[in-house]
């Protein structure tokens, strides 16, 4: 009866203490806080959700040697009701439609998510990404997870160092104007390295064209100060378990 009654108290605890949440950041209402190099390549836009929030920053490679060629800093532009988008330099500042989309024609374009939990830069779980073509375009998409300090332009696809490379492709068979909700795997990292679809491995000869809607990530939830109680209650009734035990 006293071991029941324990192990129900320490899977209240430990149920407490794990329970997980989700937070999502919407790109399509606000341009976020814009930083970096504002109006220009290599500019930054943060978005906050509670005490969660994310850094967003825009590169690309190009097609030709895209495994050994360094990366170079993009414009990360935002389109009000459409997203995030990035103009690489091989398109220009301001780049018009459809090339302010991150596509892979000529460059394949990527936005660098990194994550911070009370301003702390914290590995997460990425859990889901809602990417639309706004045309009828594919969307096919390369990604990475891993932790990075934000800037990639001194590395390559070699050296990245940002865990496996994951590639999902559009699963309808044909190119339409739907948007598309792809569910991220491939591990915890402070960082999201999410882009157009990079050439090899089964990658079609389509061009791949979006912008980004928002980002869903996993994360552990802050205890409200009820939780609190209820935490301190069942560690009270495991500490009045155990004295009556030892009586």
């Amino acid at each position: 009866m006293h071991r029941i009654c324990k192990m129900g108290l320490l899977s209240l605890v430990v149920s407490i203490a794990a329970s997980a949440t989700t937070v999502t950041f919407d790109f399509t209402s606000s341009g976020g806080t814009v930083g970096g190099n504002p109006n220009n390549f290599g500019d930054t836009r943060t978005y906050t959700n509670g005490i969660y929030k994310v850094t967003a920053s825009a590169f690309s490679v190009p097609v030709s040697n895209y495994g050994t060629t360094n990366f170079s800093a993009g414009q990360l532009n935002q389109y009000s009701g459409l997203g995030l988008a990035v103009c690489d330099v091989d398109e220009g500042t301001g780049c018009g439609d459809p090339l302010h989309q991150i596509d892979n024609s000529g460059d394949v374009d990527f936005v660098l998510f990194q994550f911070y939990l009370n301003n702390v830069l914290t590995a997460i779980d990425p859990a889901s990404i809602v990417i639309n073509p706004y045309n009828v375009w594919d969307k096919d998409v390369s990604y990475f997870v891993g932790n990075s300090n934000g800037n990639l332009t001194s590395l390559n696809l070699g050296t990245l160092g940002m865990g496996t490379r994951m590639d999902d492709n559009d699963p309808g068979l044909t190119i339409n104007t739907n948007p598309r909700t792809v569910i991220l795997g491939g591990g915890i990292g402070n960082a999201l390295l999410f882009g157009a679809r990079l050439p090899g491995y089964g990658a079609d000869s389509d061009i791949d064209r979006f912008k980004i809607e928002s980002l869903t990530i996993n994360t552990v939830a802050t205890p409200e100060p009820a939780t609190f109680g209820m935490a301190g209650l069942a560690l009270a009734g495991l500490g009045l378990l155990r004295r009556r035990v030892r009586s």
